[in-house]
């Protein structure tokens, strides 16, 4: 199963991340904490620093189950990063998988208001 796990480091009390750290400085904390996903069940395909307010990091790759996401979440909460791991999926599966979702909502009776009115109609 693929994943994309985001990461950030915690930031500090005053809400901001430490400026008294030179850019790259961060670079042994990445390298490992790739080492320790793999550890758990993740192998990664990509690392990527991203540019933005929210997210330091963006970390693409394969897991060996669902219980590996939880891993990942939890080693990086243990490393002192926030993350955020998700399965991906190629977009035939997600298109899919919403399909069968909304079949079984519809089917179980939890119609929304305009496909009411367009059944009565």
């Amino acid at each position: 199963m693929q994943f994309v796990t985001l990461v950030r480091l915690r930031p500090g009390p005053t809400g901001t991340l430490p400026t008294d750290r030179e850019p790259g400085i961060y670079e042994m904390e990445w390298s490992r904490l790739s080492k320790q996903i793999q550890l758990v069940g993740g192998k990664i395909q990509t690392m990527l620093n991203v540019l933005g307010n929210d997210y330091d990091l963006l970390i693409l790759g394969e897991a060996d189950g669902p219980k590996t996401l939880t891993r990942i979440d939890a080693l990086c909460r243990r490393e002192g990063f926030m993350a955020k791991t998700h399965p991906a999926l190629p977009a035939e599966e997600y298109a899919r998988l919403v399909h069968e979702v909304g079949d079984i909502v519809y089917r179980g009776g939890y119609h929304s208001d305009a496909s009411i009115e367009e059944e009565q109609a």
